[in-house]
């Protein structure tokens, strides 16, 4: 995506701490310097061969760009401090694209005035996910408070344990079904080189009804499955009704951790899988979450393998069809571990706010986050393929699926 048509911005994992109070700036620095030195894969960066291989390049030391102090943007209020940050973020982001970017984290302060800071903390999300996001934020906060007895031990990624062959999406059976034919583009395509303009990003959030939050659980025992799939079950079908399309493709994020000490690794996580529907939305909500049951089973046999070739194998096959992805138009991502609030420093007031992109890297996302006590719903789409009332529309169809898929069975309907 990153080298493709139309230059995908980069997936970055990135925060605004806004901090309160006095902020010794060598101890944080120093705080992150130590973070990076413990993880190698807050060390690595990528360089294309141009012959399709990537090669790892984990450095010796953290490097020149880990931690930065900008100059002081004089700002008071909150809005127009966060504005300063979104922008700052995406002349940092551009850096992740460099070749001799030499660090995965990077870390900028921004002062505004006497006791108030902003740091950007970001990280490339090629290598780095929710979990291992929260690992490194306890962990910020053990060393600026010099507290190191709380560092547990450090479990690198193991590349030995991780396969890095596989056969050609030709040779494997499952992937050649699973491809041919391609999936359809059931949403508007905007030419990737036609400016920013038509990834220009627009919005919809909802959290789901308390009540429904509250039977995902039940719901997900009854139907023999996990909360991820009813989630799937209700983004395919509300996608089939969106578009009027029987046959859905998307990507999620998938966890390709292995062993116990994997899980406690900061490092390679997770693969993206192509999740493909085609059962008629006339069979209903019911049979789309069957086959999602089956099509999970499916894709735990093929987790590993990589993306990247499914992608160079539907480029080849389109030729001259240029898009900014040739593969799919739409990610659901599912966020189970609440990593948001849980910032702390020693003796400052820390309030974290995310940092949206301005410009969308495929046509949707669907977000789902479940928290402790409630469910949201986030989708980001492109201007080029969506009006504004359209992804309001596809929100409301998303959440009537949610809704169906979680009511006891005396109050089970087809959503209208």
């Amino acid at each position: 995506m990153r080298g493709g048509p139309g230059g995908a911005p980069p997936l970055i994992v990135a925060v605004h701490l806004l901090l309160r109070g006095r902020l010794d700036v060598e101890r944080l620095r120093g705080a992150v310097i130590e973070l990076v030195r413990r993880h190698p894969i807050l060390r690595t960066n990528y360089a294309s061969l141009g012959d399709g291989e990537v090669l790892a390049i984990v450095h010796e030391t953290e490097g020149p760009d880990v931690f930065s102090v900008a100059p002081s943007s004089g700002l008071s209020d909150e809005n127009d401090i966060h504005e300063h940050v979104v922008r700052t973020f995406e002349d940092l982001s551009r850096n992740f694209l460099a070749l001799n970017r030499h660090s995965i984290l990077q870390a900028v302060l921004l002062p505004h005035g006497e006791n108030r800071h902003s740091l950007i903390f970001a990280v490339d999300h090629i290598a780095i996910d929710e979990r291992s996001r929260v690992i490194l934020q306890r962990e910020l906060a053990a060393l600026y408070a010099g507290r190191r007895d709380e560092l547990g031990e450090v479990h690198s990624y193991d590349p030995d344990a991780i396969r890095s062959t596989f056969p050609r999406v030709e040779e494997t059976p499952a992937l050649r079904d699973l491809l041919t034919p391609l999936p359809p583009r059931f949403l508007a395509s905007p030419d990737p080189r036609s400016g920013p303009e038509a990834f220009r990003t627009l919005t919809a959030a909802q959290p789901l009804a308390p009540e429904t939050t509250a039977r995902l659980d039940a719901a997900a025992r009854r139907a023999r499955c996990t909360r991820f799939v009813l989630h799937l079950a209700a983004a395919m079908w509300a996608l089939k009704q969106f578009s009027r399309s029987d046959d859905i493709g998307l990507v999620a994020p998938i966890d390709t951790r292995q062993r116990a000490e994997d899980f406690r690794a900061v490092g390679f996580y997770q693969n993206l899988v192509l999740l493909r529907s085609r059962s008629p939305r006339a069979a209903g909500l019911t049979e789309t979450l069957r086959e999602c049951r089956a099509i999970m089973r499916e894709t735990f046999q093929r987790r590993d393998h990589p993306i990247a070739a499914l992608v160079a194998h539907a480029a080849a096959e389109l030729g001259e069809n240029r898009y900014r992805n040739p593969l799919y138009q739409v990610a659901l991502i599912h966020t189970a571990e609440d990593s948001g609030p849980g910032w702390t420093l020693d003796g400052l007031d820390v309030r974290a706010r995310e940092i949206g992109r301005s410009q969308a890297a495929h046509e949707l996302r669907m977000h789902v986050a479940d928290h402790p006590d409630r469910t949201e719903l986030l989708l980001v789409g492109a201007a080029g393929a969506f009006a504004q009332p359209d992804l309001d529309h596809l929100l409301t169809l998303w959440q009537r699926a949610e809704t169906a898929l979680t009511a006891p069975e005396s109050e089970r309907a087809e959503p209208a």
